[in-house]
């Protein structure tokens, strides 16, 4: 793909001028993934991608797998499961065949308007995130969306280890750090080992949480019926899903098409043992830098 390519992809996705100045960068990562031979699909759609929304996730998958195809590692591209769709990257680390979806969780829109109206009439903002409930509660919500059995078989065949990477850098303005995302994969059972107490939320009930009904708050009975709330015979995503990869870009601004991941990877422990975590998060830390 040539440079000039790539800026007619960005501006038909209604990238600005901002953003051209990364499609020399991004070229760059294509031409190494194409040149491994495993992602043609995923770069089909990139030249194809004509809306914001789409174009930004497929460059979050450009960059995810060139983090790997600078370890000279081809990740496999559309992972069926026997379900009617397909996951976005399959990689085989030592007896396991990681299966991972991607996504791009960008700020809510009501927050960036906000934000830009005021950037508009007085040069500056003045929006701060005092409720981070919100955005944890979205990033659950999303975790669990993409963590469709519309994908992802319920029954995981032997070996098999799902995970669901999530894009948060834009979330909070950008201030997200990695106690809300162990609160939305693990809850307080697993943020209170790791994070301050303010960071705790009472109301939260952990992806990967599963608290006996009598131990519940009230509070948390809520957040189930709301945040957690899923269709009659759909299984719990924690009974298949292994895992979540909280991914943070460098830089952060949305204008940014090539950029550095670091990630956080949270293990649902009703499915993977303490030494198989181990192994899956030596090999993927050695690709995408644990966040710190």
């Amino acid at each position: 793909m040539q440079v000039d390519e790539i800026q007619s992809v960005i501006r038909a996705a209604g990238g600005g001028d901002n953003a051209l100045p990364y499609a020399e960068a991004l070229c760059e990562k294509v031409n190494r993934i194409e040149a491994l031979g495993q992602c043609a699909p995923l770069l089909a759609q990139l030249r194809t991608s004509h809306e914001e929304g789409d174009f930004r996730g497929r460059v979050l998958e450009v960059n995810f797998a060139d983090c790997f195809a600078r370890k000279g590692i081809a990740l496999a591209y559309g992972i069926k499961q026997g379900m009617p769709g397909d996951i976005d990257f399959g990689w085989k680390v030592a007896d396991y065949s990681l299966n991972i979806e991607s996504k791009l969780l960008g700020q809510d829109r009501a927050t960036r308007d906000q934000i830009n109206a005021q950037l508009e009439d007085k040069g500056m903002s003045a929006t701060f995130v005092d409720n981070d409930i919100k955005d944890v509660a979205r990033l659950q919500s999303d975790l669990m969306q993409k963590a469709s059995t519309r994908k992802f078989n319920p029954k995981p065949a032997k070996g098999i280890v799902n995970i669901v990477a999530i894009d948060v850098s834009e979330l909070q303005l950008g201030t997200v750090d990695i106690c809300d995302c162990l609160l939305a994969a693990g809850g307080n059972t697993l943020a209170a080992r790791h994070c301050d107490p303010a960071c705790l939320r009472e109301s939260v009930v952990g992806a990967f949480e599963n608290i006996v009904p009598e131990e519940l708050r009230e509070s948390q009975r809520s957040w189930l019926g709301s945040v957690q709330k899923l269709a009659e015979g759909v299984p719990h995503p924690r009974t298949y899903l292994h895992g979540a990869l909280f991914l943070f870009r460098e830089p952060k601004e949305r204008a940014a098409l090539s950029y550095e991941l670091r990630g956080a990877m949270v293990w649902n422990p009703a499915l993977v043992a303490p030494e198989d975590a181990k192994t899956i998060c030596a090999a993927l830390h050695d690709v995408i830098p644990r966040e710190k």
